[in-house]
């Protein structure tokens, strides 16, 4: 079976597309995945039945995306690229990463007569709705969020098939959007064990140190991640000790550290964004790992990979209320969950994790869950069962 994969932006990275992409290499399917052209990567590589055709991006074109609702160009743009693809090569199903190109890849899996598989990572209208370039100017004026939460609710009726991160996205769209469950397939972002031991050769945790313990945080550091509400605790927590790690940037990261300097917090260590391999070998040696996101419909309906890493370095974690990852940690007794917000609430967590019978089992819970049930190579099973059932 032969499967033309589209994905707006360059790769790699991409971690989600690289293990759909092994599974299906692994299970005899071919792929050609268009992509964006950044940096200097090459605009063709082929290897072990993975062709990639990544396609240049004038800067006005890119800059359209964003107005694609509004002007005609940037669909009209990939509209033109993948048909040309589509006339040289047959193909059996169009597999779209993601919300923007929906309406260009419906059409063409009618033009075409292919089958067309929508994967969505996230609830794109409902985050742009925090993206800055969207809450300031002009973007505040140009983009409507209203426009892309129906165009969502249209064109995701289109796909034959829709992939989702998880059973409460699923529920969202069955509910709100009249989606046939049938039709979708829950994904989670949960890690490759295989890869994530060659990263981390030696798994498990530390030795727990409870007259020091630190808790760490990894990935974009903007505010609607809940960063704020770190410092907020770090600084009732200045006298216990009791410190914290914030690796990762953002467009944020400077008004992150201005405010833990205001606050004169010397229990808080930022350290910029490292590679995946020093950020895992920094948590390695912490005793917990937190997810602090602020709650918006996003947030409930997807998990963060980094709480997968946590766990599988035998970290216990520290979730907000965020109805997916409030609901799978307590279903797993792996952490604790805290009022996304509320710095009390979450003081009163982490107090509670110092103590060592109350963290062991979370512990052992943790890397447990992981390794024995949810990780890539149980779950990744799925999207080869999508596909079968396509044919």
């Amino acid at each position: 079976m032969k499967i033309l994969m589209v994905l707006e932006n360059s790769f790699p990275p991409d971690e989600r597309v690289e293990n759909e992409i092994d599974i299906l290499l692994k299970n005899g399917f071919q792929i050609t995945l268009v992509c964006t052209k950044r940096g200097g990567k090459s605009e063709t590589e082929e290897e072990d039945g993975l062709t990639i055709v990544r396609i240049p991006l004038s800067k006005f074109i890119y800059k359209s995306g964003a107005l694609a609702l509004e002007l005609p160009f940037y669909f009209n743009f990939w509209n033109k690229q993948l048909s040309k693809i589509l006339n040289e090569t047959r193909f059996d199903a169009i597999h779209l990463h993601d919300l923007p190109l929906v309406k260009v890849c419906a059409g063409l899996s009618r033009k075409f007569s292919l089958p067309l598989v929508c994967d969505y990572h996230e609830n794109r209208p409902e985050i742009m709705k925090l993206y800055y370039h969207v809450q300031s100017f002009p973007g505040k004026w140009l983009i409507s969020v209203d426009r892309w939460l129906k165009y969502q609710v249209k064109e995701t009726q289109k796909a034959d098939r829709l992939i989702l991160v998880t059973d409460e996205a699923k529920d969202y769209y069955i509910n709100n959007y009249g989606i046939d469950s049938k039709k979708i397939t829950v994904l989670p972002n949960y890690i490759v064990l295989d890869r994530f031991r060659k990263l981390i050769p030696e798994t498990g945790s530390q030795p727990h140190d409870h007259n020091n313990f630190t808790v760490a945080y990894f990935g974009d550091t903007g505010f609607r991640r809940g960063t704020l509400t770190i410092l907020e605790a770090a600084d009732k927590l200045r006298d216990r000790n009791i410190s914290f790690m914030i690796i990762g940037t953002s467009r944020e990261q400077t008004l992150l550290e201005k405010e833990s300097d205001v606050r004169k917090l010397e229990n808080v260590t930022f350290t910029g964004w490292l590679p995946p391999a020093e950020a895992m070998k920094l948590i390695r040696n912490a005793d917990a790992g937190i997810c602090p996101f602020l709650r918006n419909i996003h947030h409930d309906t997807t998990y963060a990979n980094k709480m997968f890493q946590y766990m599988a370095l035998g970290k216990p974690v520290i979730v907000s209320d965020c109805t997916a990852q409030a609901n799978f940690v307590k279903k797993e007794n792996c952490g604790l969950v805290f009022e996304a917000g509320n710095n009390d609430d979450l003081c009163d967590r982490i107090i509670k994790l110092t103590s060592r019978n109350e963290y062991e089992p979370l512990s052992r819970n943790a890397s447990a869950c992981v390794t024995e049930k949810y990780n890539w190579e149980n779950y990744g099973r799925r999207l080869i069962e999508l596909y079968s059932g396509l044919q």
